[in-house]
Order: structure tokens, then C-alpha cells, then sequence
């Protein structure tokens, strides 16, 4: 049977009930203004054969007012983002931040540097990503030239040993290691672990770059088209290997296409990069014996990161794997000194125990909902939102979720009804699987949400399908709660 309450959650948000609450509703039932829209959801003929969590409760005092198999374990997708980032949060704090260092062993010996460079990461998921990355490019390069280095001769690492030697989550499909969204962690990250590959046409087959140009050449099978003619290339990197074949077709007349790839080796691209990057601003690298084993070591440049807060987007509003991958994992360091994934897990367990949040029955295999090994109850999600808002740090944990119609993931759900530019929530969808999670406000900003947490596993429809099934009840429950 369901738990007839949440009262370790309503105890950790510290809300005084003004009056005893309604009963608890039965598995699979709802006080009587919502079980229309339970018993919609429930009997949608789309879903029959699947299975369908579903709890909704009052932030003000717990009580549960829609539940269906709530205390079930339930393939999460990116609903695990939720407990990710919750961990992450009670863990560091929102202003936590980590750094990436660049290290020095060995003698400068007229200008050049008999040794080793060593590219050593903390975690930062976005190191030498987006728009700043040649900025991070130029400070090292001004660290090696203040330190009278104009000539590397040894070896260049990278050493992403802080976070364990795990790279990939526990039950990720095979057939997507090479796609940007299944993109590898780890203590050293680099341009978020991808390639962009960029295809344009030519007299001949299409010709194909990579950026970074960090990994072998591709190799081009694609076709060139006739101007005009309808095509489109595919980038994919086979199982073990790091060489990129591009396929397809590309039109003589056609723009430009550009395909992210994830690398395979976090750690050993990023010493690529960076050995590409010195040499382009004059700091030559040529192969040499390295350092010797009492070799001084000196840290020769130190970029800072990102905050945590500054994470959240990404990881919440636009559901990035990579990122949730990190926090969950930089807590458990910071907890644990382990960020392997069963520290992770246990770490993210005892977390949420402490916010009042029940973890028995929850499986963590991944920090970002991937893997279809995850496990969680919807009185786990729906936990761990409530925690979230009654948190000194619930601002910035709110301020990073999608907004229903309008920003992130929810940017092209909702575009009406009442719960249109009211609803915040979690998105997550993997084969078979959709969830959504989040709060429902009401009219008067001083009332407490409605919290609530919805997981279809096994579903044959659509995925389009299950998703408006799941949108049209949030959309019943924005209308019970006054819009």
C-alpha cells in the first residue's frame, strides 16, 4: 500500500498545519476535485500496458492530494536531474566553485621546459568550452612564457584522476556512446568532451574539419548531391575507436552542416587540445624523455570555474547530461573523497535521508537519468522538490527550471492553457520512458504550489503521445489550483 503520509518531509520544511489534513488517498486515488484528471491519465488508451507513477501534494503541509502507485520504482530519465542537483546543492552550495590547473615538472633550460605539462581537472564540466575557451588558451600560454617557457620538450598529459577512473554511467546504451548527449565524464573536461564536425560541399565528396582538431581525420563516405537535391550527412564514431566516419549526402549547393561527436577519452583529448592550442600561440611541443621522478612541479596557471549556481541552467533549464553528471559526482568527492558512481549513489541516498526524503528503493546508476538502470518513486521526486523549496538556496534552484511555454526544455510545451508561463518543471524522456516534475503555483503568490511528480515507463505510444497525456494532466491540475 502507498504511505498513508510525508511526515519526515513536512517535518524538514518546518510547515505548522493550520488544520489536520485530508485523508490520504489509496494507491491509484485522489481527493474527489482531482480523480477526473487521475483517472483520465490513468485510462489514457495510449498508455494502457504501461505504467504510470504519479503523486501530487501541498507544499504547505505534505498532504497528499492525487497518488498512483507513488512508492513504486520508476525509470526516471532526466527527473534524476532533480536529485542531482539537490544533492549537489545541500552538498557545495551555490557559490561553490572548483578550479583546473596547468602544471609544470621539470628544468627550464634555455627557454625550454625538459619535462612534463600536465593538465590537471577538478570536475569544472565546461573547462575550455564555449565562447572564453581561447581565453583559458591565452592565460596558460602566458603562465609558460612568465615561467621563461617558450619550448616544451617532454610529454603532455591530462590527468582527470580526481573523480575516479569511471567515465561513462552505469547502464548507458552502447549504440549512443558516440552522441553529444552521451558525451564521457570525468575529473578533466574539455570543450564539454566533443567535437563539432563540420561538412560542406565540395567538387568532389563533401569535405569534413573537426573543432577541436584533436582526434584523427574523419573519414568521408558521404556522397556529394546535385544542387538542389534533398540529403543529409550523419557524423558517428564507431564503438572503441576514435576515428569519425561521415556519411550521407550533401547537396553542391547546400550550407554547411555541423555534427557534435562525443570523444572517447576525456583526459587524453584535453592534452591534445591543449598541446594544439600552445603551439598555435608560439609555445612550440615536441616528444621528449619526460621528467624524471623528483622532477620539481610547479603550478604554472590556474583557471577557476563556473559556480554551481551558474550550472544549474544547464543542467536543469536545458537538461544537460554532462553537467548533472559532474554535480552529483562533486558531491560525492567533497562528501566522500570517492566521486565514483557507488559513492555517488550512496552519498546522494544519505543527502536526501537528511532532507526528509526517504531513500529506500532508490537506484542511482547515473547522476543524469541515462541509464535505464535508475530507479526512483515519485514520493522521492516529489521529496526532494519540496526540500529544494524550503532550502536557503531555493531560489536559484527554482530560477533554473523550465517555465511551461516558455523557456529550457518546456519551451515548446504549454504554448496555452492555465498552465502556461506558470507551470516550473522538469522534463525527462528516454526510450519509453516520459516524466515530468515540478510545482504548480496559485494565484495568490503568498499560497504554497501544488508539488508534483508524473513517470510513464514501458509506454508503445509515441513519445509525442505520452507527453500530451502527461502536459493535459498538469494542465487539469493548474486549473484545480485557480488558474
Amino acid at each position: 500500500m502507498s504511505r498513508p503520509a510525508i511526515p519526515a518531509l513536512a517535518a524538514a520544511l518546518s510547515f505548522v498545519a493550520c488544520a489536520a489534513p485530508p485523508p490520504a488517498p489509496a494507491r491509484g486515488d485522489a481527493l474527489a476535485p482531482l480523480r477526473p484528471a487521475l483517472a483520465e491519465l490513468l485510462a489514457r488508451p495510449e498508455l494502457a500496458g504501461g505504467r504510470i507513477g504519479v503523486l501530487v501534494v501541498d507544499a504547505g503541509d505534505g498532504a497528499r492530494l492525487c497518488a498512483s502507485d507513488d512508492d513504486r520504482g520508476f525509470a526516471t530519465a532526466s527527473n534524476m536531474k532533480v536529485l542531482s542537483a539537490v544533492v549537489a546543492l545541500a552538498t557545495l552550495g551555490p557559490d561553490w566553485c572548483t578550479t583546473t590547473q596547468l602544471r609544470a615538472r621539470g628544468e627550464v633550460v634555455d627557454g625550454a621546459l625538459r619535462g612534463d605539462l600536465v593538465l590537471v581537472g577538478r570536475g569544472d564540466p565546461l573547462f575550455a568550452a564555449g565562447p572564453d575557451a581561447a581565453a583559458t588558451w591565452d592565460r596558460f600560454a602566458d603562465g609558460l612564457r612568465a615561467l621563461g617557457v617558450a619550448r616544451v620538450e617532454g610529454r603532455v598529459f591530462g590527468d582527470g584522476s580526481w573523480l575516479g577512473a569511471e567515465t561513462l554511467g552505469r547502464g548507458w546504451s552502447w549504440d549512443s556512446l558516440d552522441e553529444d548527449y552521451a558525451a564521457p565524464f570525468g575529473g578533466l573536461c574539455c570543450a564539454r568532451n566533443v567535437v563539432a564536425v563540420r561538412v560542406a560541399p565540395a567538387d568532389g565528396e563533401p569535405v569534413a574539419t573537426l573543432a577541436p582538431d584533436a582526434l584523427p581525420p574523419p573519414e568521408v563516405r558521404a556522397r556529394t548531391l546535385a544542387p538542389g537535391e534533398r540529403g543529409a550527412v550523419q557524423a558517428r564514431r564507431r564503438l572503441g575507436s576514435e576515428r569519425i566516419v561521415v556519411s550521407g549526402g550533401l547537396a553542391r549547393d547546400a550550407a554547411p552542416a555541423t555534427l557534435a561527436v562525443a570523444v572517447p577519452d576525456p583526459a587524453a583529448f584535453a592534452a591534445r587540445v591543449l598541446r594544439r592550442e600552445l603551439t598555435a600561440r608560439g609555445i612550440a611541443v615536441v616528444d621528449g624523455p619526460g621528467a624524471r621522478p623528483d622532477a620539481v612541479e610547479r603550478i604554472v596557471a590556474v583557471e577557476v570555474s563556473a559556480s554551481l549556481r551558474e550550472w544549474l541552467t544547464p543542467t536543469l533549464l536545458r537538461s544537460d547530461n554532462l553537467c548533472a553528471e559532474q554535480i552529483a559526482r562533486l558531491a560525492a568527492r567533497h562528501a566522500l573523497a570517492d566521486g565514483a558512481s557507488a559513492a555517488m549513489a550512496r552519498h546522494a541516498a544519505a543527502a536526501l535521508e537528511r532532507r526528509g526524503v526517504d531513500p529506500r528503493g532508490l537506484v542511482m546508476a547515473d547522476g543524469s537519468g541515462l541509464s535505464r538502470r535508475n530507479l526512483a518513486q515519485p514520493r522521492q521526486i516529489v521529496g526532494a522538490l519540496l526540500a529544494a523549496r524550503a532550502a536557503p538556496w531555493r531560489d536559484d534552484f527554482l530560477a533554473a527550471l523550465p517555465t511551461a511555454g516558455r523557456s529550457g526544455t518546456l519551451a515548446v510545451r504549454f504554448r496555452d492553457g492555465p498552465a502556461h508561463g506558470r507551470v516550473r518543471a522538469k522534463t525527462g524522456a528516454i526510450d519509453r520512458v516520459v516524466s515530468l516534475a515540478g510545482y504548480v503555483p496559485r494565484p495568490d503568490p503568498a499560497a504554497p504550489p501544488l508539488v508534483f511528480a508524473v513517470l510513464v515507463n514501458d509506454h508503445t505510444c509515441d513519445a509525442s503521445a505520452a507527453r500530451a497525456a502527461v502536459d493535459a494532466f498538469v494542465q487539469r491540475l493548474a486549473a484545480h489550483a485557480g488558474w
